[in-house]
């Protein structure tokens, strides 16, 4: 009979600490489900700036290439205007031809150049 009765009570100790380990397993999925709940906004956040990060990145490579590309255009827009009036003023009243040379001259080495 004593035999049964520390059998029984190595049985309950067993099942006490099969107990306990579950509890404590399910204590700790708990604080973990806690922290992850808790640290999300600030996933979210770090992830978001890090995309507007990017997003900026690209914006001020394209909006340098405009930019350049825009100086480039002012420029042969210049020249463009400055020939044209060279013609205009040649046709009104037939002189300007030095300076429609010189103007010429201009217009092929800014393409050249190019």
């Amino acid at each position: 009979m004593e035999s049964f009765i520390q059998i029984e009570t190595a049985w309950t100790v067993f099942l006490a600490a099969c107990a306990s380990i579950v509890a404590i397993g399910a204590a700790v999925a708990v604080i973990v489900k806690l922290y992850q709940w808790l640290r999300k906004p600030s996933r979210d956040n770090e992830q978001e700036l890090e995309d507007f990060r990017t997003y900026l990145g690209s914006d001020k490579r394209r909006i340098e290439a405009l930019e350049s590309q825009q100086k480039e255009t002012n420029e042969q827009n210049k020249l463009m205007l400055r020939g044209l009036v060279m013609l205009l003023g040649h046709e009104i009243d037939g002189n300007h031809t030095e300076q429609l040379i010189i103007v010429r001259d201009e217009i092929q080495e800014y393409l050249i150049a190019k």
